[in-house]
């Protein structure tokens, strides 16, 4: 008896080490794109940013993930963090995935922080905004921020590594 639960324990290890060497796999390989980041609407709140996020999987193994939850910072001070979905998404093999609108809320309080500077830079905002590229606009206010995003893969919880997005 002793035996046969040795033998299945030994087998449950090699199955979870090999499903983690396939996840290790598949996250080394995969790629992220945004698509159509913009602008999506100015109200009393704040400044509302919406984009959807495209997946490229080149391996030959699928993941289930959940919708990732993401997260701007400046300096390592949170501005706005997207809501909180329990829906998951499965990334297929050799396939594009497309997951869902993100949306980001930047508040009107957090962008009076940055008032000062903004203000010195409306020329160049102004310019930038009728070319009409968001990364423009992005580069004019020049304010440093950093983006993560945490999700769970196959049951198990990842944070990225902070991502300077401008």
């Amino acid at each position: 008896m002793n035996k046969l639960v040795g033998i299945g324990l030994i087998g449950a290890g090699a199955y979870g080490l090999i499903q983690l060497l396939r996840m290790k796999n598949v996250s080394d390989s995969i790629s992220t794109k945004l698509v159509n980041p913009r602008v999506h609407k100015v109200s009393l709140s704040g400044l509302t940013f919406r984009t959807e996020v495209s997946i490229n999987n080149p391996t030959r193994d699928s993941i289930t993930v959940t919708k990732p939850v993401v997260t701007l910072t400046t300096n390592g001070k949170l501005l706005t963090q997207s809501a909180s979905e329990n829906k998951t998404i499965t990334i297929e093999p050799l396939n594009v995935t497309q997951i869902d609108t993100i949306e980001l809320t930047l508040g009107w309080t957090v962008i009076g922080t940055f008032v000062v500077g903004i203000l010195k830079k409306i020329p160049e905002i102004i310019q930038a905004h009728n070319a009409g590229k968001p990364t423009n606009m992005a580069e004019a206010l020049g304010i440093p921020m950093e983006m993560t995003f945490s999700t769970y893969a196959n049951g198990i919880f990842y944070q990225s590594t902070p991502e300077k997005i401008l």
